[in-house]
């Protein structure tokens, strides 16, 4: 009996010491844990953002606050996760029910959209970079709003150059191309159409949603209600009935650069 006590004894020491080293165990890991790992749960208390909100850095400054942000120099930087083209001004069904309501328009970030050249001393001016099929509305140094568009297919590209919208025009119908060659089009209200050089222009489009990447003709492909907005905004000012609004000396068409 004597034998049994002093074995169930040892038993139950050997399994409290058992639980005191994984206690001590788990302790000591905890405390060489990368810093981040502690922080990113503070982060998720309080919320993503990368600065604290001001309740977070009132517990940092209180000792006995619930939070601490301590060691948050020791976080890695965060990877960037807004959308590539910025925070978009409206979300777009793409139901072709609201073909009129579509929408590329986001507001662009000025430190990632840096065209290189010297910045035109204008009011308001356009840029159009090819590249990212982009184009950029500017009040003289500021980039204001931004578009995703289509440029002109390799076969027919987009003119490069700076121009001046010279003519504007509510509706109109667009027909060219070649039948022999199967490129051939006759497209009938097409809206919102501003003309920079020759046939080139900007203008709404009903008949395809793949903006980012080249359609069209040669012309700058916009959604319908994009288009309209940079018609409303872009000088000339169309007058409200005029079918085809020109430029004037007190009424200069706008300024637009585009590039590859």
């Amino acid at each position: 009996m004597v034998r049994y006590l002093v074995m169930k004894s040892n038993w139950r020491m050997a399994v409290y010491g058992v639980a005191l080293v994984a206690v001590l165990g788990f302790a000591i890991l905890l405390d060489a844990a990368p810093a981040y790992a502690q922080i990113e749960y503070s982060s998720h208390t309080t919320g993503t953002d990368e600065t604290p909100p001001d309740d977070a850095r009132d517990n940092h400054a209180n000792p006995d606050g619930a939070l601490s942000f301590s060691r948050a120099s020791s976080m890695p930087p965060l990877p960037f996760r807004a959308p590539l083209v910025g925070p978009v001004i409206k979300e777009t069904s793409w139901d072709w029910a609201l073909v009129d309501e579509w929408t590329t328009a986001f507001l662009p970030d000025p430190s990632k959209v840096k065209p290189d050249f010297e910045l035109p001393d204008e009011d308001k001016w356009i840029y159009v970079d090819l590249s990212e099929q982009t184009v950029v509305a500017y009040e003289h140094n500021k980039p204001i709003r931004a578009f995703v568009i289509s440029s002109g297919l390799p076969g027919t590209p987009t003119v490069t150059g700076e121009f001046r919208i010279r003519m504007k025009v509510r509706r109109q119908t667009m027909s060219g191309g070649d039948p022999e060659l199967g490129n051939d089009y006759n497209l009938d209200n097409v809206q919102w159409v501003q003309y920079f050089f020759e046939d080139y222009g900007f203008h709404g489009t009903y008949w395809h949603k793949n903006f980012g990447q080249p359609m069209s003709h040669g012309c700058v492909n916009m959604t319908n209600a994009d288009a309209k907005w940079l018609f409303d905004w872009a000088g000339p000012a169309w007058d409200g009935h005029s079918v085809w609004q020109r430029t004037t000396e007190d009424d200069p068409g706008t300024l637009v650069i585009v590039q590859e």
